[in-house]
């Protein structure tokens, strides 16, 4: 497949190669695609999220929270 970058884009795409931030125009652009499909990856797991909160199938803030919190400590001790 090939595809033609927008005209105000190619400037963006040069220096991010010129940067050496990629290798080339295709880098780019296939990190391009791969932000996206995780956006959308996100905002499907956002309305799973949702939809379970509209099911009544939520987790009580206090208990989110707490888990949180130790999830937390146990990172700082090292532990996995």
């Amino acid at each position: 497949m090939t595809t033609q970058i927008p005209s105000d884009m190619v400037p963006f795409v040069q220096r991010m190669v010129s940067e050496r931030r990629f290798l080339n125009e295709s880098d780019v652009l296939a990190e391009g695609l791969r932000m996206l499909q995780a956006r959308e990856t996100l905002r499907e797991e956002v309305a799973k999220g949702f939809a379970q909160l509209d099911a009544g199938l939520g987790v009580p803030a206090d208990q989110v929270y707490a888990r949180a919190e130790q999830r937390i400590a146990e990172i700082e001790r090292g532990e996995r």
